[in-house]
């Protein structure tokens, strides 16, 4: 086989498969998407961020623990690596966010919620994010059968 078409193989099925990294955040030919955990009002969300090539994008999450909780927003970059984000619940919270990029599928965030602190993750496993959420006072984040769940210590 010519040397040509192993490599235009390669690069078909890169361009078909994406880029995946350990937590399944996925780099697509025209946007990104990654999994999302936050701590909003001593709750956890999940759900998805998609990333566009504009460096804008948008976040859309549900509680863990209160069905029915719903939130979506949208952020965008300001910086190399740093950016911003903002939320709005279907139960009238809002919250505004900083977040700084670990890598191009990979990061987290801090800010505040009209209920109090959030922090959140993307593109991390549960393993990777405790190292970076911020979890209520005397309560620890373990995986449960829905998904994350705050525990008491």
């Amino acid at each position: 086989m010519r040397p040509w078409k192993i490599g235009a193989g390669c690069i078909t099925v890169l361009i078909a498969s994406g880029c995946v990294n350990q937590s399944g955040a996925r780099m697509g030919l025209f946007s990104a998407s990654a999994p999302v955990i936050a701590i909003m009002s001593n709750d956890v969300l999940v759900g998805q961020a998609v990333g566009y090539m504009d460096r804008t994008g948008t976040i859309n999450v549900h509680s863990a623990v209160k069905p029915g909780l719903r939130c979506v927003g949208e952020f965008r970059y300001t910086g190399m690596h740093s950016g911003i984000a903002q939320l709005r619940c279907n139960n009238g919270m809002a919250a505004n966010m900083d977040f700084n990029a670990l890598g191009p599928l990979s990061g987290y965030g801090y800010g505040q919620t009209s209920h109090g602190p959030a922090s959140f993750t993307y593109g991390l496993t549960l393993e990777q994010s405790r190292k970076y959420l911020t979890l209520p006072q005397g309560k620890g984040l373990a995986a449960g059968a829905q998904g994350p769940t705050l525990v008491n210590l």
